[in-house]
């Protein structure tokens, strides 16, 4: 009975500084980049398409990021309202942007297709082409050139 009684009282101290799968297996280590990718993806204007010093600034550092899969250098360009759809309240949409940088595979072209502006927001839908795909994807900037979102990463929970 004195066993079970310390156990409880010991776990009920541990309890309150971490939660369970913590407890068991630890707080998972940092990810870590690996090495960069071949080369930076060259970043340009499709024809028709008006260029816009900011947006072309951000994608150009966007694409070296990839390349080195490291985001610090971007996190001054994200706006302080920076967010990812559907994303719990509980998570920080800038780690989570930082953490996606590290994983995600640089493409060999980037092109800006389009420039819409929604008040004082501009939305920017891009081509990340490779040899074996091309993904469209859109990217919201501030009139500041910051970055409010990008559909660019997908959230996944496990």
């Amino acid at each position: 009975m004195k066993k079970l009684v310390c156990i409880l009282i010991l776990l009920s101290c541990v309890g309150g500084r971490a939660d369970w799968k913590s407890f068991f297996h630890g707080t998972p280590p940092a990810a870590t980049p690996g090495p960069p990718d071949a080369k930076t993806a060259s970043v340009s204007f499709a024809a028709g398409v008006s260029a816009d010093p900011q947006i072309m600034e951000f994608m150009q550092a966007f694409a070296e990021a990839m390349h080195m899969h490291d985001g610090k250098a971007l996190k001054p360009r994200l706006s302080d309202k920076y967010s990812i759809e559907d994303m719990p309240d509980e998570h920080n949409a800038v780690d989570f942007f930082m953490q996606a940088m590290i994983k995600v595979k640089a493409p060999d072209e980037i092109v800006i297709t389009a420039i819409e502006r929604q008040g004082d927001v501009r939305v920017a839908t891009i081509e990340f082409r490779a040899p074996d795909k091309t993904k469209t994807r859109t990217f919201k900037f501030d009139s500041a050139g910051k970055l409010l979102s990008a559909d660019f990463f997908k959230l996944q929970f496990h």
